[in-house]
């Protein structure tokens, strides 16, 4: 994002998306964030959630964890179709996205709670425009899935 007379524009338009997708602090902000076991999070520094939102420059996320503004972490998308199953029948999830991003914005939309977080890319790769149409993709096939494949469970 931009300044611009004191207002911050984006610099990417975004389009709406829907898919699973798990934030890991990354190393050097992990004293800033640790979740407990009641937290409902996958472990002490990774939270899972939802892609609102996506561009070439960063993705609006939907999470039920707090993540500060500047902290950074790898953003993993998941491919909604399982590749396999776990001994005790859980399904597996292809990781097919994965970036590293810092959180710019973060407003709490309700009370359950939910946060709806901004991010923006740290280095983006140059083909980065391929894998975002490719989230599009994936993400256009999962909408006519039942809602119990769609959802990530144990990647």
């Amino acid at each position: 994002m931009t300044q611009s007379n004191g207002l911050t524009v984006r610099q990417h338009e975004r389009e709406v998306i829907d898919l699973d997708l798990e934030f890991v602090v990354c190393d050097e902000h992990q004293e800033q964030v640790r979740y407990s076991s009641m937290s409902g999070a996958v472990g002490q520094h990774a939270a899972r959630g939802r892609i609102l939102d996506v561009s070439s420059g960063g993705m609006g996320m939907q999470l039920a964890q707090f993540i500060p503004r500047m902290c950074e972490g790898m953003i993993r998308v998941f491919n909604p179709k399982p590749v396999g199953t776990k001994s005790d029948g859980s399904a597996i999830y292809e990781v097919m996205f994965e970036t590293r991003a810092r959180v710019l914005r973060i407003t709490m939309e309700d009370h359950t709670p939910t946060y709806a977080i901004g991010v923006a890319y740290c280095d983006p790769s140059p083909d980065i425009e391929q894998k975002i149409e490719m989230l599009h993709q994936y993400s256009r096939t999962s909408e006519v899935d039942t809602v119990g494949e769609t959802r990530c469970q144990d990647a």
